[in-house]
This record gives structure tokens, sequence and C-alpha cells, in this order.
């Protein structure tokens, strides 16, 4: 008998993947339907999983795959992967599709499934997601007794093919032996990257490797500048070249560099593309239109096309494989390559980052600083906005004059500055990102941007008969 999802667990389907606390109500009865409608969604063939090391990953990796057992499917059960090796496993392997159990960097009481298709490209809410969650929907309960502990046999081994993968994008031998720390955070980041780093010269520090899913040492998420502070002291405890941490189940990246300066993801993108274009002159370098003028310009400059598009990973996938594009960044620390199968991967950006300071001779915070200099960003703020119509209007009323972009929330360019409002895809916030081009005008266009939301919601608290209105055009 069908079994309708209750409003806590139909909450649980974001743009992306299923989110949310676990194991309720993200729970392993509905891990084990949403492996059955996934199962059918496919039309069966050969389903690949892995899981992270969230305590509560194990029993809905279980139920999952009970849940996708089936006499036309055919399961790849690679244990404990990081996500973008994950996705590796789905190209290398030829499957039809591809899940990891993960919250990525939420807290560690939330939990969630990633699903991908052939080739790993995304199942999110423009490709396939609704489909599934329609499904969940027809899937009757789990059966009673499902299996505690299945006959599943060892988990597949792919750590050699991977490293094989890497090796064949960078000539390990060619690069220089920097000293580098690597900070997992008790995440994912360590079980490919001991693998990697260890046929690559230099010294690698390897920071929090081991998995627990309590995540004692600093939280999951990279962009909290709290988390970011062990590996910046670290960083300079040791004379390293730079560092790097991931997030939770380490398909983003985010560095520091010698100087223990936090160097932001379009940033980074603005760094490694004008090699990647060289490799390939002319190729379409894609980035989130958050993102710093800086990855435009220096695409120009080298000799590429820059290409903006919405925010959000599987947005972004989906842009680089439209484009045919080389190499791609989002501000959130995720990276794209061609050679990935468009998808994001979290240890090439660091072998290229260590090309990119042999190349040019240079340390990364002299590469850094070049940008530093001219592009004058702030970390990205969040506030919980009721009516983001209402704030857009009264932002558009505040600023007049600059040029408007409404492809994903409010991108508003003036001469002199920038920024972009748009409401987030994973948690009910309104996220803002700016940046300037003279010092100091970055920090006093935040402060009144800022002031401006909390008088949105001001006037949405003091008009409660306001009809609401659809997102801004």
């Amino acid at each position: 008998m069908a079994q309708e999802l209750n409003p806590a667990e139909a909450g649980l389907f974001k743009a992306y993947d299923i989110r949310g606390a676990a194991p309720e109500p993200l729970s392993p009865s509905l891990a084990w339907r949403v492996g059955r409608a996934f199962a059918t969604w496919l039309g069966g063939g050969r389903i690949g999983m892995a899981r992270d090391a969230r305590l509560t990953s194990p029993a809905l990796a279980r139920a999952f795959r009970a849940g996708l057992e089936a006499p036309n499917v055919e399961i790849f059960d690679y244990g404990m992967l990081p996500t973008d090796a994950m996705w590796f496993a789905v190209r290398h392997d030829r499957l039809d599709g591809g899940a990891v159990i993960t919250a990525s960097h939420n807290p560690p009481g939330d939990n969630g499934i990633k699903l991908v298709e052939r080739d790993a490209a995304p199942v999110f809410q423009e490709n396939g997601l609704p489909d599934i969650r329609r499904l969940v929907d027809e899937v009757p309960g789990p059966p009673a007794d499902l299996p505690e502990d299945p006959e599943t046999g060892p988990p597949r081994d792919i750590a050699g093919d991977y490293r094989a993968f890497l090796e064949s994008v960078v000539d390990f031998r060619s690069l220089p032996a920097l000293r580098v720390v690597l900070d997992a955070g008790h995440g994912m980041g360590g079980l490919m990257a001991a693998e990697v780093f260890s046929a690559v010269p230099g010294e690698f520090l390897a920071v929090q490797f081991r998995p627990d899913g309590h995540f004692p040492s600093r939280g999951a998420n990279p962009l909290d500048p709290r988390n970011r502070e062990p590996l910046r002291r670290r960083v300079l405890e040791e004379g390293a070249d730079f560092g790097v941490l991931w997030d939770g189940d380490a398909d983003r990246c985010v560095f520091v560099d010698d100087q223990g300066g936090h160097i932001p993801g379009d940033f980074t993108t603005a760094l490694l593309a004008p090699a990647e274009i060289a490799k390939e002159p002319g190729t379409p370098i894609v980035f989130d239109l958050r993102s710093s003028r800086a990855v435009p310009d220096e695409v120009t400059r080298a000799g590429g096309r820059p290409r903006a598009g919405r925010v959000g990973h599987a947005y972004l996938k989906r842009r680089m494989r439209q484009e045919d594009a080389r190499f791609g960044g989002e501000l959130s620390g995720h990276f794209f390559f061609r050679a990935a199968g468009y998808a994001d991967n979290a240890l090439l950006p660091i072998l290229l980052m260590i090309e990119r300071i042999r190349d040019s001779g240079r340390s990364l915070s002299e590469l850094a600083g070049d940008l530093r200099r001219r592009y004058f960003t702030v970390d990205e703020e969040s506030r919980v906005v009721p009516d983001p119509a209402a704030a857009f209007d009264l932002v558009r009323e505040s600023f007049p004059g600059g040029r408007v972009d409404t492809l994903d929330g409010l991108t508003m360019d003036f001469p002199d500055w920038r920024f972009t409002l748009r409401p987030s895809n994973t948690e009910p916030v309104m996220r803002l990102t700016l940046e300037a081009y003279r010092e100091g005008l970055a920090e006093d266009r935040r402060d009144e941007l800022l002031a401006l939301l909390e008088r949105a919601g001001e006037r949405t608290a003091a008009s409660p008969r306001r009809r609401p209105r659809a997102r801004a055009e």
C-alpha cells in the first residue's frame, strides 16, 4: 500500500538533494523508499552507492541499498567514500546511476542523499528529483524485517584507479616539492588524499584524516571562518606553502595561503583559469554569477571565454556540459573539470595550484595579492528575510542606476562595486555577496545593504496582511 510523505519528510527534498535531520524525519524507512524510487526512475541497471562517516549513515545506507535491490538492479557498494570519488566511480565503472549518503557541510545531526544518473550528471530539482519525489509517494513502506547488517561483501576499492585518473590530468613527477597542510576535519577528505598525495613530491601534513561522524575538531562547513582558523594557525606554525580544508563529504576545497590568508573560491577560479586556458586556448570557463569580477577579467585576459551561470553546483555542472568547458569554479569551493565528466573534484585544484606556483615562481600569497589589491571582497552574509520580493524592491529603490540582472535573485553592477542578493537553495535565508574596486567601500556597502534587509523584515512584520509575492522578476 502506497505511503505518502508527511510534511516533515517532504521538506527534506531540496534543490540539489535530499537533506535534513536524521534519523527523523530522514529515517531508514524513508531511505529505503528513496532507494526503491531511484531504482525505478533509472529503470534498473548498474547502480553505485557510498556513504560518509556520520553516525546515522550506516543505517541509512543499509536501508537505501535494500530499497535498490530488484531483479533488474546490480548494486556496486563502495563503502565510505568522498563524494567526488563516488562520481568518478560512476563514470569509471560505467554505472547507470549513483548515490552518496551524506549531509555535506551540514551539522552532525543531519544527513542526506545525493543522486546522479549516468556519467555522473546530477539529479536535482530540474532533472529528475521531483519525479523521484512523486515515486516515493507511490512506494509502500519497507518490509518489517529490514536486515540490520545485510551480507554485502567488502566495499569496492577504486583508490588506485582514482589516483591514476588524477595522474592522467597532472604529471605528479613534474611538481615541485612544497610543504602543504591538508585539513580533513574528520570528514571524507583524507580517504583519497592519503592515497594520492603519497605519490606527489613534497611534504603533506595530514590533519584530522580519521573519519569521525562527531566532527570533534571543527565544523564541516569550510566557509565558516571559525572552521578555517585551525588551518590558518597550522600553516603559519609549519611555515607551509599553503593549506587546504575540505567540507564534510570532500567535494569542495578551500585554500589558505602561506601568510594565512583565506582565498575565496572565486579568487581560486581566477588563479587556476589562466593555466587551463593556456592548455586549451579559447576554452570557456564557467563560474557562478556571485563571483568576483576578477574571474571574467582574468579569463578574458588569458584568452578564454567567461561564462556566468546560476548559483549551485548542479546548475554549473549543466552549464559546463552545455559549453563543453574545460574548467569551472563556484564561490562555495566547488571546482568542475571536463576531465572529471564536468563534475566537481576537490583534489585536482590542489595539484593544479602546486603547478601554478611552479610555473609562476611566486608564492600563493603573492599570486592572491595581485587580486586582493584590485578586488576588495567581504565574506558572504546570510540573513532571514520573510519577504524576498519586498527586500529586492527596497534595495533597487535605494541603489538606482546599476545594471540589473535577475537570472538568480538580484545582481546589480555599478562602476565601483557590485553585489548579488539571492534566496539560498539549501537554507531558508537570503545570501549577500559583494565586492568593490577601492579599499573600504565593500564594508560600507555591505553594512548599508544589511541595514536595508533589516528594514525589509521590519516592514513585513508591520504588515502581516501583505499579500505574498513570487520571487522578483
